[in-house]
């Protein structure tokens, strides 16, 4: 909400006096005694400005707070104040205000679960590939075939302007691989080896590369020598090769076959959580503050200076455009962070979603049992650190909204509900106990709790009298 308070000039006067007088005291004014000087003195001595800033810094948050007390407003956080005019004092203040969120009809959300992707075609693709991770390469005396590694002198140009300078350069050939701009790999395979080739490759408007995308590049290349790939027989001995633990090929097979179906099933869950979260935001309408916003991102850079092993006091606080792009990246994360916090907060309390303090309990127990340390008796002050339970009751509320949520969805679809069928009957939201097995949701932040921001809104604007 946007203030816009204009002071009486009597009020003005007294806080100008009293600035300048404490002034007097903290500077030596000739020929005056501490705390003695006039106004017009201290002034004339230190400048209008600075006896104008010490009223200010004042008479501002006094009357900022008798404005928000006569309105009837309640600030959740420290509110940004702009000196508009000085005769008369008018200032402008952004209150942040508690956010807001209608739910809208979120129970009649419906989202399918969707498959594993998981295929006999992509463990076969990763067999090969730890195959071609054990691999020899052979010299050969002739020109590269697919799959070869070559090494070779790559410049490319675009509008007569290079763009590229690569001597050395060691890459292999393989089918459908990209080597600068899609096409060129193709065209390498069997050219004569030691001898400069020129070759143009039209990219298409659509490649990612915007420098390239659309253009003609013509690349030189010249290779000087190709190996040919060996690789290792699918035998028990590549099984050893790769490690140890593995006795046989069927080993390794069944535990590569174990790892991509675990990782194309978690693939599946984080896409259905997502659309489910998806579906719930569209549904709801918010307000809230954006200094919401900028604490997710300073939250955000702190913790990325940490894993970066840097100052978070300085870290991307260099007005670098590096930082720029990063911070930039930082506000659209977070964005969606504060939207998804707030709505698993209302949606939570609505489903009516709790946690006793004997499942914050457990949930610790377990967190402490499965640490790999000798001695886990250091860690037992997690159980009583009310920090830590808060924290932890909040994400196993969280993750239980996120999982009933997930089952209203999954009810509905089956259920055959969309959103422009009005007479089909949405899931009962009434809170089953959640299982064990909650689900969890990577995208919402941690809830956040007596933060405010600015709020741009002009049409919110009020003005007031002081």
């Amino acid at each position: 909400m946007l203030l816009e308070i204009e002071l009486e000039d009597a009020q003005v006067k007294k806080a100008l006096n009293q600035a300048a007088r404490r002034l007097s005291q903290q500077y030596r004014i000739p020929g005056f005694r501490k705390g003695k000087a006039p106004r017009g003195v201290v002034e004339s001595a230190l400048g209008v400005d600075i006896v104008f800033e010490e009223a200010a810094e004042r008479l501002i948050p006094q009357a900022l707070s008798e404005a928000l007390e006569q309105e009837g407003i309640e600030a959740v956080g420290q509110p940004s104040v702009e000196i508009t005019e000085r005769e008369p004092v008018i200032f402008k203040a952004t209150v942040p205000l508690e956010p807001t969120c209608d739910l809208g009809d979120y129970r009649s959300i419906a989202v399918a679960k969707p498959e594993s992707e998981y295929s006999a075609e992509m463990l076969e693709e990763r067999m090969l590939e730890l195959r071609r991770q054990h691999a020899l390469l052979e010299p050969v005396e002739r020109p590269p075939e697919l799959d070869d590694r070559v090494t070779a002198d790559v410049k490319a140009e675009v509008e007569g302007e290079q763009i590229l300078d690569q001597p050395g350069a060691e890459f292999h050939l393989r089918a459908g691989s990209v080597i600068g701009v899609p096409g060129l790999t193709e065209r390498l395979v069997g050219v004569a080896v030691g001898e400069e080739h020129q070759i143009d490759i039209e990219v298409d408007d659509d490649w990612d590369d915007a420098e390239v995308a659309g253009k003609t590049v013509t690349f030189t290349v010249t290779i000087h020598d190709v190996k040919s790939e060996e690789l290792p027989d699918p035998d028990d001995d590549f099984a050893m090769e790769v490690s140890e633990e593995f006795e046989t090929y069927d080993d390794l097979r069944e535990r590569v076959e174990s790892g991509l179906r675990e990782q194309t099933d978690r693939q599946a869950d984080e896409q259905f959580s997502q659309a489910v979260m998806q579906a719930v935001v569209g549904k709801a309408t918010l307000e809230y503050p954006p200094a919401l916003v900028e604490h997710e991102i300073e939250h955000m850079r702190t913790d990325f200076a940490r894993q970066m092993g840097q100052d978070p006091n300085t870290f991307l606080r260099d007005g670098s455009e590096q930082a720029e792009q990063l911070l930039t990246s930082f506000r659209s994360q977070a964005n969606e962070r504060v939207i998804n916090t707030l709505v698993l907060q209302h949606a939570g309390e609505d489903l009516g979603i709790d946690v006793t303090d004997d499942e914050v309990t457990a949930d610790l127990q377990t967190a402490i049992s499965s640490m790999q340390v000798s001695d886990i008796s250091q860690f037992e002050d997690m159980l009583t650190d009310e920090g830590i339970r808060g924290q932890t009751r909040m994400r196993l509320i969280r993750e239980r909204t996120i999982e009933r949520l997930q089952q209203i969805a999954v009810t509905n679809h089956a259920a055959g509900v969309t959103d422009d069928d009005d007479d089909a009957e949405p899931a009962d939201a009434s809170d089953d106990h959640a299982s064990d097995d909650h689900a969890t949701d990577d995208e919402a932040a941690e809830p956040i709790v007596d933060e405010a921001a600015d709020s741009d809104d002009e049409s919110d604007a009020e003005s007031t009298e002081s």
